[in-house]
């Protein structure tokens, strides 16, 4: 049992690629300026084609799109996908016998069905004026359902393991800083944060607990498997 839950718990610790996979997409963007952090989304990075000035477009003037490794950043959309739904799978012994626990491993499946799509069908409405039909409904589809499912998850893990207190805080401030990014993302000039932060503070702190989580599990096992013993 302590071995499952050793290897659930570095999964999650592995959720860490999606920010590495991050600076090496961003690395080999060819625009002068670069990949804009505070500007470009994160979509952005797995866009096939090489839009360049999205001036051109009418949409986004601040936005610059090209990313030669594109099917890197895609294939690492997967990937986080992938390593939640083993991640749960592997420490579902953890989880309380309540409903509301219950649903987190349903939860899951339903994140990296989100994800899933993010990377199957990158881009979105904005960055495809006149085709790509599908990547328009389904690329934003996705990405509001791994959102949403995070938040939920992170909620619902807050509500039932209310005695770790540290593990609680951390969850709750991660949960704060989702809705921040949410509201962000949503208000006209995205409170002045540029449309790639507000996305950033909506998305990754659910990645963040993930390798949070990981980290505490790992750090807790000596002493289940002391009152296992």
């Amino acid at each position: 049992m302590i071995a499952r839950l050793k290897t659930g718990a570095v999964l999650l610790i592995l959720t860490v690629s999606y920010f590495i996979v991050q600076l090496i997409v961003a690395s080999r963007w060819p625009e002068p300026n670069g990949y804009s952090w505070a500007d470009n989304m994160i979509s952005d990075l797995g866009v096939p084609e090489c839009l360049g000035d999205m001036h051109q477009y009418g949409l986004h003037p601040s936005r610059y799109i090209c990313s030669p490794w594109h099917a890197t950043m895609s294939t690492e959309f997967v990937l986080l996908g992938v390593l939640l739904v083993a991640a749960t799978f592997l420490l579902t012994p953890l989880l309380p016998k309540s409903p509301l626990a219950r649903a987190i491993p349903y939860l899951a499946l339903l994140n990296c069905l989100g994800i899933v799509l993010v990377g199957t069908f990158p881009g979105s409405a904005d960055e495809f004026p006149g085709d790509h039909q599908l990547r328009i409904i389904l690329h934003p589809t996705g990405a509001y359902l791994e959102l949403l499912t995070g938040l939920a998850i992170m909620i619902i893990a807050a509500r039932v393991f209310p005695a770790n207190r540290p593990y609680t805080t951390v969850t709750i401030v991660l949960i704060i800083l989702t809705l921040i990014g949410m509201i962000a993302s949503l208000a006209p000039n995205h409170l002045g944060l540029g449309g790639g932060t507000a996305e950033r503070l909506a998305l990754d702190p659910f990645v963040w607990w993930r390798i949070f989580t990981g980290i505490y599990i790992l750090a807790a096992l000596p002493r289940l498997h002391r009152t296992a013993s």
